[in-house]
C-alpha cells in the first residue's frame, strides 16, 4: 500500500511554512515548487519547512528547495529545514545543500494550515530543479548528467 503525501501550508507575513508528511517527490511535488515561487514573489523572505513527518525527499523535491533558496538569497532571504531525520540530513549533505539552507529542530504550529493538492510534477519542472541543483553545487553534475541529458530531449 502506498502511503498518501500531504503538504501543509501556512503565510504569515514574511513567512511561510511547508509541512511535509510522507515522502515528498516528482510523483507529487509539482504544486511545491508553484507555492514556493508565489510566496516567494509576494514578499515572503523567510521559509521553514517542518519535516518531523517527512519520510523520505528525492531529487526533484530537493532541487524545488534549491530553486526557492536561490531565488530567496537574492532578495536577502532564508530557508530552514526542521527536524530532518538522519537520512534527510544525508541527502542534502550528499547534494552540497547544507550550504545553503539552515537547519534546525524546533516546531511549527499553525491553526490554519491549507493543504496542496498532490500533482506529479511535468519534465519541464523536474529539469529545472535538476538544473538548480547543479548551480548550487557543481559536483552534481555527475549525479544528473543522465537525468538532465534525457529530460531536455524530452522536453524539445
Amino acid at each position: 500500500m502506498s502511503e498518501e503525501t500531504k503538504y501543509l501550508v501556512h503565510v504569515d507575513a514574511d513567512t511561510a511554512i511547508l509541512a511535509v508528511v510522507g515522502k515528498a517527490g516528482y510523483m507529487n511535488c509539482r504544486n511545491v515548487g508553484e507555492f514556493f515561487s508565489a510566496t516567494i514573489d509576494g514578499g515572503c523572505k523567510n521559509l521553514l519547512i517542518q519535516c518531523r513527518q517527512c519520510t523520505g525527499m528525492d531529487s526533484t523535491f530537493l532541487g524545488m528547495i534549491t530553486s526557492a533558496v536561490l531565488k530567496l538569497r537574492k532578495i536577502g532571504g532564508t530557508l530552514t529545514m526542521l527536524n530532518l531525520s538522519e537520512r534527510n540530513q544525508e541527502l542534502i549533505e550528499n547534494l552540497g545543500l547544507v550550504k545553503l539552507v539552515k537547519t534546525a529542530s524546533f516546531d511549527t504550529t499553525t491553526t490554519n494550515e491549507t493543504t496542496l493538492e498532490s500533482n506529479v510534477a511535468k519534465s519541464a519542472e523536474i529539469l529545472s530543479a535538476h538544473e538548480s541543483l547543479i548551480e548550487a553545487d557543481s559536483a552534481n553534475l555527475a549525479k544528473f548528467q543522465d537525468v538532465i541529458a534525457f529530460l531536455k530531449k524530452e522536453n524539445q
